[in-house]
Order: C-alpha cells, then sequence, then structure tokens
C-alpha cells in the first residue's frame, strides 16, 4: 500500500484540497462584483409611482468601486453621488426639490444636510453630492411642485458599519486557511516527498484569485480611438478617423439604462450647453452603444430625442458588434454583461487629443461637468486659459442652446463628406 501511495504521488492533488481552493477562489472573484440596482417594479425600495410616471434614486461612491450602484444601504461612508431619475416626459416639466436629512431609528428627520430648491430640470436627471457618515441613517425627501399640490416622497437610506463589507473576505479568507491546513496535514500523513509541487499547486489557484479580486481592472495605458466606422442615430455611416484634428469627450452607454447612463447622458448635455460655440467645430462629443445588438440607429436616436441631446456636434454611434467593439476593446472598458444577462454600465469618460489619443479619463459620476467643459475648451484655446466668468459670458450671450434651435441641422461626420440632415 505504501508503495502504491508512493508511485502515484498526484492522487494527493486531485480532489479535496486542489479543487476546493478552486471553488474558494471562484468565490472570492465573484464576492468583489458589484451587481448593478436598476428600476425594480413595484417593490423597489427606491422607486415611486407618480401617475404613469415614476421616480428613482439610485447612489454611487465611484472613489470605492467605479461601477457600484446602491440604493437604501450604502456600503461605506464618504461622498457619495446621488442620482434621481424621472421616467415619464411630464415630470422634466414639473419643479423638483430634493432634501437630505439625518433621521432617527423610525426614519424621521432629524437635522436638514442638503437642500436642493425647486426647479425642472429638462433632462429629467438630478444629480448631486453629499457626505455620509458611517452608521447614520439619512431620509431623503422629494417634492415635485405639481398643480398648486406639492407631492412629497421620502426614501430612507442607512450606510453601514465600517466593518461590515470585510465580513464576507474575511469568512472567505478563514476558509481558504483552514482547506490549507487540511491539505498541509492530509500531504503531510500520506507523501513526504514532491511538497514543493503539492502545495504549489495547491495554493497558485488561491493567489490568483486573491490578486485578480484584489486588482484594478482599469486599463491606465494610453488609448487611442480604432480606425472603423460606425453608424448614427441617422443611420449614416461615419468614419471615426474623420474626427481626426478635434478634441472628442467619449462615453459608453445603452438604451434602457436608467441610472448611469441617463446621468452621464446629461452630464454630456450641461458639457454640451457650456462648449456650444465649438460643439462640432473643433469639440465632438462621441457616445457610442456598448450593447449594438439591441441598439439601432432609431433606438438611438429616439434616446437622444427623450434626453434632449439631439444636436449638432454629438453623436450617437452603434454598428455591428466586431467593430463596436474594436472600440470598447481598445479603451480597455470592461463589457462582460451582467448576472441577470443585461449589458454591462460604464461609468468611465475618456478624453481624446486631436490626435485621437486618450489624453484623460475621468469618474463619469462623479465628473464636474463644468470642469469637463473648462478643460475642453483650453485644450482647444491658444492661450491655454478658460475661466468660469467666460463661461457666464457665454449663458449671457445666448451660447446655450435653447429649445427652438436644439433640432437645427446637425453636423455629421460621415465617411466621404459632411452631411447635414
Amino acid at each position: 500500500m505504501r508503495t502504491n501511495a508512493r508511485s502515484k504521488p498526484c492522487d494527493v492533488l486531485k480532489p479535496p484540497a486542489a479543487r476546493w481552493a478552486v471553488i474558494v477562489a471562484t468565490l472570492m472573484l465573484w464576492s468583489g462584483i458589484s451587481y448593478a440596482h436598476k428600476f425594480g417594479g413595484p417593490n423597489d425600495p427606491c422607486e415611486r409611482k407618480v401617475g404613469a410616471s415614476l421616480i428613482h434614486i439610485t447612489l454611487y461612491q465611484p472613489q470605492f468601486d467605479p461601477d457600484g450602484e446602491y440604493c437604501d444601504e450604502v456600503p461605506r461612508a464618504g461622498n457619495t453621488v446621488f442620482v434621481l431619475d424621472t421616467l415619464g416626459d411630464d415630470l422634466r416639466r414639473v419643479p423638483i426639490g430634493v432634501q437630505f436629512f439625518l433621521s432617527d431609528k423610525s426614519d424621521r428627520p432629524r437635522a436638514p444636510l442638503l437642500i436642493l430648491a425647486p426647479t425642472t430640470y429638462r433632462r429629467g436627471v438630478v444629480d448631486t453630492e453629499i457626505n455620509l457618515r458611517t452608521g447614520e441613517r439619512y431620509i431623503v425627501k422629494v417634492f415635485l411642485e405639481r398643480d398648486q399640490n406639492p407631492l412629497v416622497y421620502s426614501f430612507p437610506i442607512r450606510v453601514r458599519a465600517w466593518y461590515r463589507p470585510l465580513v464576507m473576505p474575511a469568512l472567505l479568507m478563514l476558509g481558504v486557511l483552514g482547506l490549507l491546513a487540511i491539505s498541509v496535514i492530509r500531504y503531510r500523513l500520506s507523501i513526504r516527498m514532491h511538497s514543493s509541487r503539492v502545495i504549489f499547486l495547491t495554493i497558485a489557484p488561491l493567489l490568483l484569485g486573491i490578486v485578480a479580486s484584489g486588482c484594478d481592472h482599469t486599463q491606465h495605458a494610453a488609448a487611442a480611438l480604432p480606425d472603423t466606422r460606425l453608424v448614427d442615430d441617422r443611420g449614416h455611416e461615419v468614419d471615426l478617423a474623420s474626427l481626426h484634428g478635434k478634441v472628442v469627450l467619449l462615453d459608453f452607454v445603452h438604451v434602457g439604462c436608467p441610472g448611469v447612463c441617463d446621468t452621464l447622458i446629461d452630464k454630456f448635455g450641461q458639457i454640451a450647453d457650456l462648449i456650444r460655440p465649438e460643439l462640432g467645430k473643433r469639440i465632438v462629443l462621441v457616445t457610442v452603444t456598448n450593447d449594438p445588438i439591441h441598439d439601432h440607429p432609431e433606438q438611438l436616436l429616439k434616446l437622444a430625442q427623450s434626453m434632449q441631446a439631439d444636436m449638432g456636434g454629438w453623436l450617437f454611434l452603434t454598428g455591428n458588434v466586431r467593430d463596436v467593439d474594436r472600440v470598447v476593446t481598445a479603451f480597455g472598458v470592461d463589457n462582460r454583461p451582467l448576472p441577470d444577462g443585461s449589458p454591462n454600465h460604464v461609468t468611465r469618460v475618456f478624453l481624446l487629443g486631436q490626435n485621437l489619443h486618450q489624453q484623460r479619463e475621468f469618474a463619469g459620476m462623479a465628473m464636474n461637468s463644468r470642469m469637463v467643459a473648462t478643460e475642453l475648451m483650453e485644450r482647444i484655446s491658444s492661450s491655454g486659459a478658460w475661466s468660469e466668468s467666460q463661461f457666464a459670458r457665454s449663458e449671457t450671450d445666448g451660447w446655450l442652446i435653447g429649445a427652438k434651435d436644439r433640432h437645427s441641422a446637425p453636423t455629421r461626420y460621415c465617411t466621404s463628406r459632411t452631411q447635414s440632415h
């Protein structure tokens, strides 16, 4: 029996420890995934029905997890992006006010922290930031100034204790250590040879899992817009090389993506309003779908029009899967589907120089629209300086786009010549 055991040293590697090591490593990877919080129906604690329309809140902490989306429970204290989405064109004509309060355990307001006066949001997105504290409870009140009878909706929010996010990784680590101890004991009892090989093959999957789960998958190397052709929301082919010589701001969205996508479009819209004199001339905004299978030109046009983003100098692009994937891959974007099979939510925004190479990357959900607009104008300004006062003058002088000219003929970047519609 001893001879047979020594003659088959690899048998020790077959089941218990090695297989469990792979399983635990997989669980560690899985535990690091952030699941997107989407509209969840009538039982969604962060959704309220307003007649035929809906309002919905989502919270983000991009400094900790660029892709994490939260609802009534936030995992950490710190700066938090608050987004209120409205579904229904009628709510875009209704003044909306938002108030943040500290609350008690019964969700009754204690002290006001942030007050946004009622105003209309023509793109249907309210976007602000607030600093949340560990272990505190908050209540958000949303006021709809409708028919002289304001409607008030409350959303309770709780911040987890600091140690809560560490519980699952700690349990997994204890499991890993326990499996390693069992593996070593069994190994020493069965064979005393090939020790280094056995231990390496047992631990290697665990180390790979730990490293992979802790790594930042963001690609920081300079990227460039590939030389390919896509299709805009009017069905016209667009040669991306035709954008050469212009400063480009690039993001990725898809239809039916409340929260992240609506917020990015809203921020791009704010930027477009601020840089209006140069939009389409020396600066171009490019929004590419990361779901080309379902997002055809007509769907993108409907999205752009519903978000008041159908304007010259802002391209909404789709195409065949291979061509879109070339753009997605060029910037190292994680476009793996979410666990429910829906498209991923991409929060990264890229600023490209006139050579179409990446110059900067922004965390989209925390991006300050006015600061980005300033940087865009500085990059095309011979003096390299652009001030807030110039934006103020642009608003006074009517540079901001108005409803009357929103559907004026946009500039398009096509394969053979510039086309107007």
